[in-house]
């Protein structure tokens, strides 16, 4: 009996520390993550070394070849968190939105935020990632342009959803008006970078907005 308890015992502690190491690991990997989606959304893919990421973790290099067996793999599931997040600012927006017209001007507004509030240091991840990556990183430019055309589409729905509503004119071209859309916030977002403040994003939200009152709506 006595023996019993004690292996018992035993076990109970082995689960807990297995327990807590798988938490600590986790930590770690979701610490490297978050730590790297920031840098290399405002210094760039080739302008973030392993070097850089061990000193913004503070961790080791061991620390982190645990986690990851090389900067790819960082960067892809460092664009992935930071796309799921963009995706879930999106989706919340518009859950509160009740008309097309609404959830346009909703999706204005969240790439505007992607650069006052945003998600990750250094604009619009998906943007980013794609100036960065092309015709330089094959796979990350796969990702980057599979998450514009997701964008696209998005958009693309919401207009052809408010044409059957009868909000939108029956003749607006759906995906014409979403490369219009997306293109422009997200080209404002470069300038308004460039210049270091956020006058060309606020004014461009203004004009699109203004758009989908004058060319949109019936």
């Amino acid at each position: 009996m006595v023996l019993r308890a004690i292996k018992y015992t035993y076990l109970c502690d082995r689960l807990v520390f297995k327990r807590k190491t798988m938490q600590k690991g986790e930590a770690t990997r979701e610490l490297i993550i978050r730590t790297s989606a920031e840098l290399f959304n405002t210094r760039g893919y080739y302008g973030s070394s392993m070097s850089d990421i061990m000193v913004a973790t503070g961790l080791k290099k061991g620390g982190i070849y645990n986690h990851f067996e090389n900067k790819d793999e960082i960067a892809f599931a460092a664009f992935d968190r930071s796309y799921s997040l963009v995706l879930k600012r999106f989706k919340e927006k518009l859950a509160a939105c009740a008309t097309s017209d609404e959830k346009l001007r909703a999706i204005i507004e969240v790439f505007e935020s992607l650069l006052t509030n945003p998600i990750v240091k250094g604009g619009c991840p998906i943007f980013n990632a794609a100036v960065d990556s092309v015709d330089v990183h094959p796979k990350l430019q796969k990702k980057a342009k599979d998450s514009v055309n997701t964008l696209l589409k998005y958009v693309e729905i919401k207009v052809e959803e408010g044409k059957i509503e009868n909000e939108f004119k029956a003749n607006i071209n759906a995906a014409d008006f979403a490369l219009l859309l997306v293109s422009t916030m997200e080209g404002a977002m470069m300038v308004s970078r460039v210049n270091g403040n956020h006058v060309a994003i606020k004014t461009t939200a203004s004009i699109m907005n203004n758009y989908i009152t004058t060319q949109l709506l019936k």
